[in-house]
């Protein structure tokens, strides 16, 4: 999918940057269900949930247990519309299936998942192109997270990749669980979890701070936690972002 050469790029040290914000309140939460796919031998589907008063809580993603098997040798893409969440700015997901990984080889060459949450609109995610001005923007330092780096690929309707290089992958660690920052045009378009297939399987309960850039251009909700966690009581699994922080 892409960074085919950050590994090298990640031997520089970075502090994650938690921005602390005016938290939306997430008690007696709603959930809304979004479309609903097939996803292996099982099915994922998209949801919000909103607090007591209507706000958006969290988003994300659910799939049963079936979902994990039967995935094929192939890579796959499926597109889910997001429910429409009043006051934040994203869109779709996407849950991209890798079963051989992506460079940089020793890292993320391992059978894995990347989950997109999208600000833009599907066509407009289908037109991201790998050349030209919009693909060679960067943006500006203030809407990046502190030490956030990226190989400069912009990959094709997706957009170019952000991370930290103090990620337990590249700092004598074992990839599981990373999340990203998506741009394109020097605007930030996606939210990602990007997950290994194993570590699922490891029916994992993980929820982190997700680093903050020092300002949104778009004003709105955004998320400050991201999570992968399993319901043994459901058998599902809830790929979420949550702690909407209107910026």
């Amino acid at each position: 999918m892409f960074i085919k050469s950050i590994a090298a790029a990640c031997l520089a040290s970075a502090v994650l940057a938690v921005s602390n914000g005016n938290s939306v309140a997430a008690s007696s939460a709603a959930e809304r269900v979004g479309e609903r796919k097939p996803l292996g031998a099982g099915y994922a589907y998209s949801w919000v949930r909103t607090d007591a008063s209507g706000k958006v809580a969290s988003f994300g993603l659910s799939f049963d247990e079936q979902a994990l098997t039967k995935l094929g040798d192939e890579e796959k893409e499926i597109p889910l519309a997001l429910p429409a969440m009043d006051g934040a700015p994203f869109r779709t997901a996407v849950v991209d299936w890798n079963p051989h990984g992506h460079p940089p080889a020793h890292v993320y060459d391992v059978p894995h998942f990347d989950f997109h949450f999208y600000t833009i609109g599907e066509a407009e995610r289908m037109a991201i192109a790998p050349k030209g001005a919009d693909a060679e923007a960067k943006p500006k330092a203030e809407l990046l997270p502190d030490g956030f780096i990226t190989d400069g690929e912009t990959v094709p309707m997706m957009g170019k990749h952000y991370l930290s290089p103090a990620n337990p992958e590249f700092t004598g660690g074992t990839f599981t669980a990373t999340p990203i920052l998506g741009y394109y045009g020097g605007h930030l378009i996606f939210v990602e979890s990007m997950v290994t297939l194993a570590y699922l399987n490891g029916k994992p309960s993980v929820s982190k701070p997700l680093a903050q850039p020092a300002r949104y251009e778009t004003a709105g909700a955004y998320p400050t936690q991201w999570s992968v966690t399993y319901d043994a009581a459901a058998h599902r699994y809830d790929v979420a972002f949550s702690g909407m922080t209107v910026r």
